[in-house]
């Protein structure tokens, strides 16, 4: 098959798409919202699923479509599912799906794009202070942009190693800042350098002074400075929110599987705002 703009293809069993260049696999609600109108009842049904189509109109116009239909071994008795490929339709009947599979994945695409806004906005809505539940995004950020350094063949010395250890422990630390496991909000953390910035703008003017033993090397974040890093931590978390688990069938880990997952932070950042909204309109 010929990749071109023009190319679609469905795997049905893995609710898997392509349009173009673009591959995503498609949640169940947006499936059973937007693709299953279009699939049903010609391409796909409860007992003449389809699991493969293909349609490319590059060069030359060609299509494929493989199916499993439900069927009686009339020997046996026993249904099983078969498969065959099925060539009934005819073209204009393929272009006319193409037309209607394409809107479906569009909508689809759009609806995933909303929700990640919508929930990314939720995470990072301004708040006068710092919710525990957002000090965990930004620690499982530093952690996941930091785990090079732990690589054997990593490009830091054995000294730096060590700080990079030290630097990865502070900010699993992070967290313990509150101090209580109410409802509590911070204005600032004490993050610590890292090893790079130790190296490059505080050693040259401290000779001696080892890796974050003074309170010099803990600066206070977010601030005005870290402004450009803030945007880069929010990208990261649409990143998650984007490759997450999409379906019950795809079994793959999230990217906030090692520690908190994205939809339990969100969930735990709407119940502190919604324990503060309470203790302010009780004091009001």
């Amino acid at each position: 098959m010929e990749l071109n703009n023009n190319t679609v293809v469905i795997r049905g069993q893995t609710r898997q798409m392509t349009r173009g260049s673009t591959t995503v696999t498609i949640d169940d609600d947006s499936w059973d919202t937007y693709i299953t109108p279009v699939l049903y009842p010609l391409w796909s049904s409860d007992r003449d699923k389809l699991t493969y189509f293909e349609y490319s109109n590059g060069a030359t116009e060609s299509w494929k479509c493989d199916k499993q239909k439900y069927v009686r071994n009339h020997t046996t008795g026993v249904y099983f599912w078969k498969d065959y490929q099925f060539t009934e339709p005819t073209i204009e009947n393929v272009r006319t799906f193409v037309t209607a599979i394409r809107e479906a994945f569009d909508a689809c695409i759009s609806v995933r794009k909303n929700e990640v806004d919508e929930t990314l906005n939720r995470i990072i809505e301004k708040e006068k202070g710092i919710s525990l539940a957002k000090v965990k995004i930004w620690r499982d950020f530093f952690l996941h942009t930091s785990d090079w350094t732990m690589l054997e063949d990593a490009p830091v010395t054995a000294d730096e190693k060590v700080q990079w250890k030290l630097w990865r422990s502070k900010v699993r630390e992070l967290p313990a800042q509150f101090t209580s496991s109410a409802v509590n909000l911070v204005q600032t953390l004490k993050m610590p350098i890292d090893p790079k910035v130790y190296k490059e703008y505080f050693l040259p003017y401290n000779a001696g002074v080892d890796y974050l033993a003074t309170d010099e090397q803990f600066i206070d974040f977010p601030s005005a400075k870290f402004s450009n890093l803030e945007r880069v931590m929010n990208d990261w978390i649409r990143i998650a929110l984007l490759i997450r688990r999409p379906t019950k069938g795809f079994n793959v880990p999230t990217v906030s599987s090692i520690s908190d997952p994205i939809e339990a932070l969100v969930k735990r950042i709407e119940e502190e705002q919604a324990a503060l909204q309470a203790l302010k309109d009780l004091h009001s």
